[in-house]
Formats: structure tokens, C-alpha cells, sequence
């Protein structure tokens, strides 16, 4: 692939991460920079986890891996042994920058890490993504996308409140992907710090909790901090007035945000107008306040009309009416949704295994554009380009 004309091209990425560093190191990987994942002789842990192709065998069928290491490059190396310990320290010596997920003092007692390799590549910038970071007394706890959400505060407030807590997108392992971004800024932002510091390299830590309370203003960090007073669980329906929430229809479910008198207005005519709900039209329900004390009432209210439609109807008539609706969506939904279509935003390539592909597109639009990204590679396919041998070890 031809990246001369990206932003970051001429950059080289070591990847030593898995999914705490996938999808950060492939949108470095879609803006130019070089990025070679550094997979055992079985395969990048990736490769292993479920989904996978029918028919396809192993390693080359799974579909996580080829996901998030399209525009990437594979080399096979035995870290475990002492030859691929010097050929994996070789290549950190080429290396701009190296994301790893296990910790800056496995690489040490490798004799790989930053500090062991500072005389032949000061520049190098290290990125070090781990459960609670690389200081405090959880320095080396060891964590998940799950763990993550619970230390965060985040989990407690997910759910109904006669249950137990959900996890926040479980299977979409969402807190990864978060920490994943902010290794990439982070990595960024340390390769731009470089230029002015005579070229000196630096060490990024990234915790994969901490990521995650970043982003939980409902839990205390920012916006309650001060009260110190738990969330309670509100299941599918926001306290804070109604209708805001998901609400049942004939096929689905769909999420409404009504906060403005308007939109009220808008929505109580339409609910009168297919229930004969007089109630609705009462002025007093266009006070905030009052429909959040009327929470309940206006809820079954809302599914009154929802449930006698399919939920592309109330999306498409809830938008003509201008309130803020959408339905919740599955993946075949998403598949024919003609306005995605319209925009290009699935891509779709060819793989050598697993045949023709469809993904996602970049994640943000420039003009001219600035991103390119190729398949995800087979297991070890660029060891002769990048290594100048066939087979890792």
C-alpha cells in the first residue's frame, strides 16, 4: 500500500498489544504508518476469538483479527526464545512506536524494554496499556473490559434496578476499544513532543480504568463529584423526564429524547392524534418538571403509540414531526440502511481466506482524503519484508 501521500507516513508502529491496542494502532495504520503486529507462532490472541468464519481454517479465520488489523502487517516471532527475544529487539530498535498491553516491566526483564533500548533508539515512544495503569497500588492487578467498567463506577448504574448490573456493550468489549483510542492520541501527542525535545522518546501510560471513568459522568466523575451520591440503575428509560428512553414497537424498539416544549408539543399531538389520549394535550405536561414527576404515566403513554407501529415508521414519522427518535438498530438493519449506503461508509475487500469482506470506512472524513487501509494480512505473510526471513523464531 502506497502511504506516501498520508499524514503519517515514514512512521513505524510495533505492535505488542491485543484488543487493549487494536483499534487505536489500525486508525494509525489507516493514516499512513506503518504497523506490524508482532503475533506468537499460534497467532495473535485476536485470531482466537469467536466469531469465526465457517469453512475457514485456522488461524486465518477469525474475524476480530481481520477486523482490526486491516492496513497491518504480520510477523511471527518466538518471544519465548532466546533467538526471538534478539529478533524481537531488533525490530524495536527500527521502531518509532511500540503500543504493548503487558506491561513496561515484562519488557525490562526481557531486556526489550524502553529503557533497555533507549542507547540505540532514544527516540522511541513507548506505549504501555494496562487494567489500572503502571503506578498506585493496582499497578499490578490484573483486569478486563469487565473489571474495567466495575472499577470505573460505570457498571453499577447499567441495568433495572431489581437486577444485577450489565456490563456496558459486553460483547463489543467497548472499554478496550476506549483505551485503545487514547493510546493512539496519546501516541500521537508523544511523537509530536519529540520534535521539540531533540528528538527524545517518551513513555505513554494508559489505564484502561481510568479510561473508562473518564467517560462516566453519571457515575461521579465530573458531573456528580461533588455530592458523592450513588446512581441508582434506571434500566431503559432516563430519569431525568419523559419520554427519554427506549419504548417497545411491533418489530423492535425505538429511543426517543424528548426535552424541549417543541418537541413535547409535537409528540402529544401525534400521541393524541393515534391513541385519542386527551390527557396528552394538558399545557401543564409541557413543563419539564411536571413530566418528569408524571414519569410513569407518560411512559405507558408512549408505548400506546409505539407499540402499533414498526419502528422504521416511528422514526420516519417522529422525524417528519421534528422529535429527536431513532431505532435501535441490528446489524442487518445497519447492512441495508440506504442513508450509510448513501454516504459510503461500508467498504469492502478481498481476503485471500476468509473472501470478500464488508467493514466499516474511517471514522472521520478530510478533504483531500487522507486514509487508506488494506486487508487484515495472514499469519506471519510480511516476515520476509519486514524481518528478511520467512519464519519467526
Amino acid at each position: 500500500m502506497n502511504t506516501s501521500g498520508h499524514p503519517l507516513a515514514g512512521v513505524r508502529v510495533v505492535e505488542l498489544a491485543g484488543l487493549a491496542g487494536s483499534y487505536g494502532t489500525m486508525l494509525l495504520a489507516g493514516l499512513g504508518a506503518e504497523v506490524i503486529v508482532v503475533e506468537p507462532p499460534t497467532g495473535h490472541p485476536l485470531r482466537h476469538l469467536p466469531p469465526h468464519a465457517p469453512g475457514v481454517d485456522a488461524p486465518e479465520s477469525g474475524l476480530w483479527f481481520a477486523a482490526f488489523a486491516t492496513g497491518k502487517c504480520s510477523v511471527v516471532i518466538d518471544a519465548t526464545t532466546e533467538g526471538g527475544r534478539a529478533q524481537l529487539g531488533r525490530l524495536l530498535v527500527t521502531a518509532d512506536l511500540v503500543v504493548e498491553d503487558a506491561g513496561v516491566d515484562h519488557y525490562e526483564a526481557l531486556g526489550l524494554g524502553r529503557e533497555a533500548l533507549a542507547a540505540e533508539n532514544p527516540g522511541l515512544v513507548w506505549v504501555s496499556v494496562t487494567p489500572f495503569g503502571l503506578s498506585g497500588p493496582k499497578r499490578d492487578w490484573k483486569g478486563s473490559d469487565l473489571v474495567a467498567w466495575a472499577a470505573a463506577g460505570v457498571l453499577y448504574t447499567i441495568g433495572f434496578p431489581d437486577r444485577p448490573p450489565v456490563a456496558p456493550a459486553g460483547q463489543v468489549q467497548l472499554g478496550h476499544h476506549l483505551a485503545s483510542l487514547n493510546a493512539a492520541i496519546g501516541g500521537l501527542l508523544a511523537l509530536r513532543a519529540r520534535r521539540s525535545r531533540g528528538g527524545a522518546g517518551q513513555l505513554v501510560d494508559i489505564s484502561l480504568a481510568e479510561s473508562c471513568l473518564w467517560l462516566a459522568a453519571e457515575t461521579g466523575s465530573p458531573l456528580h463529584l461533588d455530592d458523592l451520591v450513588h446512581r441508582s440503575r434506571p434500566g431503559n428509560r432516563r430519569p431525568l423526564t419523559s419520554p427519554f428512553g427506549l419504548y417497545p414497537c411491533s418489530d423492535g424498539f425505538v429511543s426517543f429524547l424528548v426535552l424541549q416544549p417543541a418537541h413535547w408539543k409535537a409528540m402529544s399531538k401525534w400521541m393524541h392524534e393515534c391513541t385519542g389520549n386527551e390527557a396528552v394535550l394538558d399545557p401543564v405536561f409541557e413543563d419539564i418538571r411536571v413530566r418528569y414527576e408524571a414519569m410513569e404515566a407518560i411512559g405507558e403513554w408512549t408505548e400506546e403509540l409505539t407499540r402499533q407501529f414498526t419502528k422504521l415508521h416511528i422514526f420516519e414519522e417522529g422525524q417528519r414531526r421534528g422529535i429527536p427518535v431513532t431505532p435501535v438498530n441490528t446489524i442487518a438493519d445497519l447492512r441495508a440502511d440506504p442513508h450509510l449506503e448513501a454516504t459510503g461508509f461500508w467498504r469492502e475487500h478481498e481476503h485471500p481466506a476468509l473472501g470478500k469482506l464488508s467493514g466499516p470506512r474511517e471514522p472521520f472524513r478530510t478533504t483531500p482524503d487522507l486514509w487508506s487501509l488494506s486487508r487484515a494480512p495472514l499469519l506471519g505473510e510480511h516476515n520476509t519484508a519486514v524481518l528478511g526471513q520467512a519464519t519467526g523464531g
